[in-house]
């Protein structure tokens, strides 16, 4: 069997495994462990299903993002998608091809997007119902007139005037999106919920291996054995709050497909975006989370004096190195890089001006994503400076703890919104991150690129 067969095959089992764990079940009767398996499965079928991309590209049997969607689910669940039915079009044209936690492509075990849920909810039908939506409905009315904010695109409006481009001549439902950065670097670590305002943990801080062959005692004072230890630092860290919020007209509050697009791609996108800064550079001053960057044990590797052309590309393997020798001895999944860095990754050429990366045409074009470096996984991510590398063992190294999914709230409470026929959308999450093995980590300084 080719090899990727092999690997298709092996993506297939992961997701069937994913599929059994939800198939049947009502969303809220997953546990917290059910979800965070689903995930970590999920992931595993990702990562098969790239490195299959990968190697069905050098075979010459490139398959596109829906094909393989299909396949894995026909396979998993005896019947394919209709593509024609889906909200987002041809999958080939999205950043990711597999579910992940709220805000992303779906909610696992519905199949719903988090604005599908919202306008489907008890508490959408009951704004709907209670008329605050409709002016007709309100205790006093006024004359319709743009409010002075700081913008006048600070107003979502469905009437003629801002935001008058999102409305089409064929009245198309929802909203078109932006095309927006691929929000990824959460999806590295491991997933779980918590219950309190704060996580307790053991840091790993130390790994003593005195471990030794011992030969059989001759004496009373002779085959003691070596003693090893492990040093560990009780942290705590706190759960934050991530929140935004956008001012929406009464009109267009209640246009339940716009609302959902405004949600999906707009609201969520924004935490999302805050959300992956803090999980990489937050400082640990409320209310800001302590980042990854914000840890003490990571291990360092500075390329700044490196020579050769391959310095930032040997100096990646030598970080693998570094996570899989260092004191957690675990082994690199990953690799998070600013774009202006996986740009010059790719455009490495050998001797002969041939793409290092490998075909720019074939493996490097079907997924979107960029093709792994040394078997880890490339993401790029405007939240790591240019010029800044992180290799680590991102799933087993350190976990993202959810306190409060994505909660999306509306009121006409702010300020003197209500005689203006404004309504606040209030999106917020809170969350945490642990990070139990920093030396499972290494930050790498690049070396400066070539100017030609």
């Amino acid at each position: 069997m080719a090899k990727s067969a092999e690997l298709r095959e092996q993506a297939l089992s992961k997701f069937k495994e994913a599929n059994a764990l939800v198939e049947g079940k009502d969303p809220t009767d997953l546990t917290p462990e059910d979800e965070q398996k689903f995930d970590t499965l999920m992931a595993e079928a990702k990562t098969f299903d790239d490195q299959f991309v990968a190697a069905a590209g050098k075979e010459g049997k490139v398959a596109t993002l829906a094909e393989r969607i299909d396949f894995y689910t026909k396979a998993a669940t005896g019947k394919g998608i209709d593509w024609s039915k889906v909200e987002g079009g041809n999958p080939d044209e999205r950043k990711s091809g597999l579910p992940h936690y709220d805000g992303g492509l779906m909610i696992p075990g519905t199949g719903k997007s988090l604005g599908d849920l919202y306008v489907a909810s008890k508490e959408y039908e009951e704004l709907l119902d209670s008329k605050s939506l409709e002016s007709d409905g309100a205790k006093f009315k006024s004359s319709p007139f743009s409010p002075e904010l700081k913008a006048t695109s600070d107003i979502i409006r469905s009437a003629a005037g801002t935001g008058a481009a999102l409305v089409t001549p064929q009245y198309l439902p929802g909203v078109l999106g932006l095309p927006q950065q691929p929000l990824t670097v959460r999806d590295l670590f491991s997933q779980a919920t918590t219950t309190s305002d704060t996580l307790s943990y053991a840091r790993q801080s130390a790994f003593d291996n005195g471990a030794a062959a011992v030969a059989e005692a001759t004496a009373v004072n002779t085959g003691a054995k070596p003693q090893s230890s492990i040093a560990w630092t009780r942290t705590t860290e706190p759960i934050e709050t991530i929140a935004t919020w956008m001012a929406a007209t009464r009109r267009a509050l209640a246009d339940a497909g716009q609302i959902r697009s405004l949600i999906d791609n707009q609201l969520t996108l924004m935490l999302q975006l805050e959300e992956e800064d803090q999980l990489l550079n937050g400082n640990g001053t409320s209310p800001n989370i302590s980042g990854l960057l914000d840890r003490v044990g990571l291990q360092t590797l500075n390329l700044s004096a490196a020579t050769g052309d391959r310095a930032n590309l040997d100096g990646l393997r030598t970080a693998k190195r570094l996570v899989r020798t260092g004191a957690a001895r675990m082994v690199a999944d990953a690799v998070v890089v600013n774009p202006v860095d996986s740009e010059e990754y790719d455009l490495m050429v050998d001797g002969e001006g041939r793409y290092r990366a490998g075909d720019p045409f074939g493996v490097m074009g079907p997924t979107g994503d960029a093709p792994p470096i040394w078997r880890m996984r490339r993401v790029e991510s405007e939240a790591v400076t240019a010029g800044t590398a992180i290799v680590g063992a991102f799933r087993t190294g350190a976990t993202v703890f959810q306190r409060q999914g994505i909660t999306i709230l509306t009121s006409d409470s702010h300020s003197d919104f209500f005689v203006r026929n404004l309504v606040v959308v209030l999106a917020e999450e809170r969350l945490g991150l642990a990070v139990f093995f920093p030396t499972a980590f290494v930050v790498v300084t690049l070396k400066d690129w070539p100017t030609s």
